[in-house]
This record gives C-alpha cells, structure tokens and sequence, in this order.
C-alpha cells in the first residue's frame, strides 16, 4: 500500500514539475532554481548584464526600449520629427500610440518623454517579466544630467514593441 501511495506521490510531483517546465522553459529560464532567482520587479540590470535566471528575451527588450529612447531623443534633437514619428509607428503599440496622442493633447507635451522640451540622454535598466510583458526603468537625463525623469515601460514580450509607460511618483 505504501508503495502505492508513493507512486500517486511520485507522479504528482512529475505532474507538477512538468507544469512548472510548460511555464518556464519557452519564458528560457532553464530549472525552478534559476526561477527562483529570478526577479520580480524592483531589480535593476542594465541591458550590457542580465538578472540571474532572467527570460532569454529579457536583454533583448531592454537593448531594444534603450536603442528605440536614444534614437527617439536623437531624431527629436535634431527636429526630425518624420523620424520620431517612423520610431514611434515602428516601436510602439498602436493602443499606445492612441493613448500618447491623447495624453500629448491634454499637456501639450511629448508623451513618450513626458515633456516640452528634449532629454540630453536616457539609461535603460531590467525590471522583471512575467504574464507576457517586461518592464524597464528608463531614466531620462536633463540639464547635462543633472536632472532625471523615470518612467516605467512595459514591453510586449511576443512582439518587444513597448505597450505602456508612466511616470514612477
């Protein structure tokens, strides 16, 4: 009989540990170790390091939101608004894009930056996935950097097209 009971124990736990493989493995966290470690918001790394145990797409979101703000910042600094407007199309969800068109219109102000005028440079750090998105902190450098602005930015791990954006408080 004991023998019994432990083999229900025993395919239980092989149940389980395969739901948990379903979960984590197309996520690339390779074991429940790594998943453990893995960050659940709060943690930064920069996209030159990756978090322990971190999705395999993590860095490529993070490198991807940190090139689409350098580019963004670079092509509004120069007064190429045609640039501006392809990185947006080609960067940003189209529900995003509806939202940042109606924030910019109630503050007379650039909703991807969240400002009048243009950023000297931005920094862009890891901040946990999990439920198909990853965020980011970007810090947007003003004044020679002397001044920051943080957003939060919520990427869209399927696509790596940023899906959100506030201001942390």
């Amino acid at each position: 009989m004991s023998h019994h009971r432990n083999s229900r124990r025993t395919k239980r736990h092989s149940i389980v540990a395969g739901a948990v493989a379903a979960v984590l493995l197309p996520l690339g966290v390779a074991g429940t170790a790594a998943a453990a470690d893995a960050p659940t918001g709060g943690s930064q790394h920069t996209a030159t390091g990756s978090a322990p145990g971190a999705a395999a797409s993590t860095p490529k979101v993070v490198t991807k939101v940190e090139k689409f703000y350098r580019s963004y910042i670079a092509a509004l600094g120069a007064g190429d608004t045609a640039k501006a407007d392809s990185l947006r199309e080609s960067n940003l969800t189209k529900s995003l894009r509806t939202q940042l068109a109606e924030w910019e219109r109630q503050h007379s102000a650039d909703g991807v930056t969240r400002a009048q005028n243009v950023p000297v440079g931005a920094d862009v750090a890891y901040d946990g996935s999990g439920m198909g998105h990853s965020w980011t902190i970007v810090t947007l450098k003003w004044n020679g950097g002397s001044d920051v602005t943080k957003l939060h930015v919520q990427s869209d791990l399927d696509t790596l097209r940023i899906s959100d954006l506030k201001t942390f408080d």
